[in-house]
């Protein structure tokens, strides 16, 4: 997405409202100011609050898979690429810790009526990835076979429960012998 257009202005505006005050707190009007736009130009791209927070939570998944999906790439074995999956997702969170704080508020947000189509829409690209991935290395006998979710939560669970933690910190920082943890841990989990 172009960073000078409308809807970028107005993903970046929202992000800083939505961390600064919360979705429910948060006004149309306040993240209209924020921008710098019209209620026209902001109507026109995101009718309602919702529609927003859904493009906002979008647009940061997408740049987040964006950033896991290499470790997979090629000719990468089960296990390199399972720590580097690991060790892209502790890098991102360390990256963008205002990115990866507002994906934790946003997803834990029941007000986002749209919330599952842009959601799903923005998983279902890494998540297919990911899963023949894991599929074909499993049938090279590289993984133990389990299914996706079971997958998923063994290797991204516990990263994910200890990014709020992380975002905290100013700046944000994850020890190497965590980090060393964390991709040993993902792995022995799903080792053959």
């Amino acid at each position: 997405m172009d960073p000078t257009s409308t809807k970028a202005v107005l993903l970046d505006a929202a992000a800083k409202v939505f961390l600064q005050h919360g979705f429910t707190a948060t006004s149309m009007d306040m993240v209209r100011q924020e921008a710098g736009v019209s209620n026209g130009s902001l109507y026109h791209h995101y009718p309602t609050k919702a529609a927003l927070a859904d493009a906002l939570y979008a647009y940061t998944l997408r740049d987040f898979h964006s950033a896991l999906l290499p470790a997979v790439a090629g000719r990468a074995s089960a296990q390199t690429g399972v720590k580097g999956l690991v060790r892209a997702y502790v890098q991102w969170v360390v990256d963008n810790p205002e990115r990866a704080r507002l994906l934790h508020k946003l997803r834990r947000v029941g007000d986002m009526a749209d919330a599952a189509s842009k959601r799903n829409e923005a998983n279902a690209e890494a998540f297919a990835a990911l899963s023949d991935w894991m599929h074909k290395k499993a049938e090279a006998g590289e993984m133990r076979p389990m299914p996706f979710a079971v997958w998923m939560a063994l290797v991204f669970s516990p990263a994910l429960s200890l990014t709020q933690q992380w975002v905290q910190q100013v700046p944000p920082s994850v020890p190497p012998k965590v980090r060393a943890a964390l991709e040993h841990g993902a792995w022995m989990a799903v080792a053959p």
